[in-house]
């Protein structure tokens, strides 16, 4: 099974929109979000994509109240808050235990207790993979391209390895 991992999308529709018509030609429905959509009208194109998005919010979601209504009319949206990945809310896809966060000081702790084996995070806008133990850190860069190229990662859980995609400008 193949899983996108989204970071950063700061309001930026056209990037986002490519990236929604990859994943669904690739047949990939379910993706992690590392935070920062920006804006709450960012939920209505990912609600209406059908993928089931397991999402964080950013520091730059200010206006949390309307994105979290907002999700609340897709049942394909499962909005977390500030983390997933304790006790209460792991998210297990195919067998692979994902914790996510928008930011990596908490992701590198996180990834160290053994918990996950794959543990998303965003926040700095750049590609970062990193092995822990069996445990993968992974940041998939920014949709925006705002401070980088645009970018996201898929992973593949049966090959246990992600690679990370352009989006081209």
């Amino acid at each position: 099974m193949e899983i996108a991992i989204l970071s950063d999308i700061h309001d930026n529709l056209k990037n986002l929109d490519w990236t929604l018509s990859f994943l669904t030609s690739r047949n990939i429905s379910h993706a992690i979000f590392c935070g920062d959509f920006c804006s709450p009208f960012v939920i209505n194109s990912l609600g209406k994509s059908g993928i089931e998005v397991h999402a964080v919010l950013g520091n730059n979601d200010g206006d949390r109240f309307n994105i979290q209504k907002n999700a609340q009319n897709f049942p394909n949206i499962h909005l977390y808050g500030e983390y997933f990945g304790d006790e209460n809310n792991i998210v297990v896809l195919d067998s692979v235990r994902f914790g996510c966060t928008h930011y990596h000081f908490y992701a590198k702790t996180m990834v160290k207790t053994g918990w996950y084996d794959v543990v998303c995070f965003g926040h700095s806008h750049q590609q970062h993979k990193q092995k822990f133990g069996n445990a993968l850190l992974i940041n998939p860069g920014e949709i925006a391209g705002n401070f980088s190229s645009p970018s996201f990662a898929i992973y593949d859980t049966d090959l246990r390895s992600s690679n990370f995609i352009a989006i081209p400008q």
